[in-house]
């Protein structure tokens, strides 16, 4: 499993939950608190479900090689 690069917005780097990976994305929204949650705006739309990078990097160093083995199956 590969941690996602942020998304830049006025200096700011964010992740989309709902584009993030599947399994971490199942894994982060049980983990990560509603009121982290924010909402960008880009322009012309505001796009919501999103969370700070800082949030979701901190998630995935401690949490995310959880998922890692589950994917290793040692062959």
């Amino acid at each position: 499993m590969k941690k996602v690069f942020p998304h830049i917005n006025q200096g700011i780097g964010y992740v989309q939950i709902s584009k993030l990976p599947f399994n971490q994305s199942i894994k982060f929204r049980s983990w990560i608190s509603r009121n982290s949650l924010v909402n960008v705006s880009t322009g012309a739309r505001t796009i919501e479900d999103c969370v700070q990078y800082s949030e979701y990097e901190y998630w995935f160093d401690v949490f995310g090689k959880e998922l890692k083995k589950e994917y290793d199956f040692g062959f």
